[in-house]
């Protein structure tokens, strides 16, 4: 009996130290808790220092541009500072990318059009343009870029461009005589050795008698007394007053009389038939009473000395 009392007490006295001195410390050590500190504005390498020496742990997060400040500064964190947490939370950060760099895109093969709309995607825009002959590339494609695609550039960084002006014909570069009159154009094309080709005529509110468009365009290239197209403004007023005199020379009036002279006023044509209307009766409607209240006082005059003899 006294063994068994014995055995139970060493037994429950090994108990009670393992749970003091083994258990208890790894409870307490799991649950405690660390206050967590602030770390915005500090380089990655200090604030994970930091963050590691309050039993934390560090994890990067996202990554944010910003132009005004230095790359690999803390912006943010999460959890925030001064949040109480339990010892080992991981404390993620978000650092500074500096201002944003775009990646340029391989334009090489595409259309002037398409290009710019790729680069234009991604905030970057179309620099120089370039014109070469190529018998590879059609008219309008591009050849080459200056700026080569993958590369890492900033926003609204132009990108200098090579564009096919299409396959080279001949030894004369057709010259640009848009804006020039018809007599200008024949002398710039007859020093190149070229003629004046078919002239179409458009109606503009410009100037007339220049040139706004051609074909073929500036810069392609031609054989000796090669023909270029011409557009060439026209007034378009002078066409639209033309028609409008016609028409109201060889409008009759309203009773069927002959159409006016130019020299007329408008006004002569609709006042004298009214005259007419209003003068006529008013004539007759006034001088009617006249005439009978006249002779009645004279039968009364020639009445009354009658009476008196």
């Amino acid at each position: 009996m006294k063994k068994k009392i014995i055995i139970f007490t060493i037994a429950l006295f090994s108990i009670l130290l393992m749970f003091n001195y083994v258990v208890m410390p790894l409870y307490v050590r799991h649950s405690s808790l660390v206050v967590v500190p602030d770390v915005s504005g500090k380089d990655m390498n200090e604030a994970r220092k930091i963050i590691e020496d309050s039993g934390l742990d560090v994890k990067q997060g996202e990554i944010r541009y910003d132009a005004s400040k230095p790359i690999g500064m803390v912006l943010d964190q999460n959890p925030p500072a001064n949040e109480t947490v339990k010892k080992g939370r991981r404390i993620y950060l978000v650092l500074c990318g500096g201002e944003q760099l775009f990646e340029v895109p391989k334009l090489t093969g595409r259309t002037i059009r398409d290009a710019k709309f790729s680069l234009a995607q991604r905030n970057l825009l179309p620099g120089e343009i370039v014109k070469k002959f190529s018998n590879q590339y059609q008219e309008d494609v591009v050849i080459s870029q200056v700026i080569q695609p993958g590369s890492k550039v900033k926003k609204s960084t132009k990108v200098d461009l090579i564009v096919s002006n299409g396959p080279q014909l001949g030894s004369i570069i057709i010259p640009d005589i848009t804006g020039k009159t018809l007599d200008e154009a024949r002398k710039i094309l007859a020093e190149r050795k070229l003629r004046l080709g078919r002239i179409t005529y458009q109606p503009s509110s410009k100037t007339p008698g220049i040139i706004v468009d051609q074909y073929p365009r500036k810069e392609k290239s031609a054989v000796e007394n090669t023909a270029v197209d011409i557009f060439v403004t026209q007034k378009r007023k002078e066409v639209e007053e033309e028609v409008f005199e016609e028409v109201e020379v060889d409008k009759p009036n309203e009773k069927g009389q002959e159409p006016k002279e130019d020299n007329e006023p408008k006004e002569k044509i609709k006042t004298e038939p009214k005259e007419k209307i209003k003068t006529e009766p008013k004539e007759k409607i006034k001088t009617e009473p006249k005439e009978k209240i006249k002779t009645e006082l004279k039968e009364k005059s020639n009445e009354k000395p009658k009476e008196k003899k």
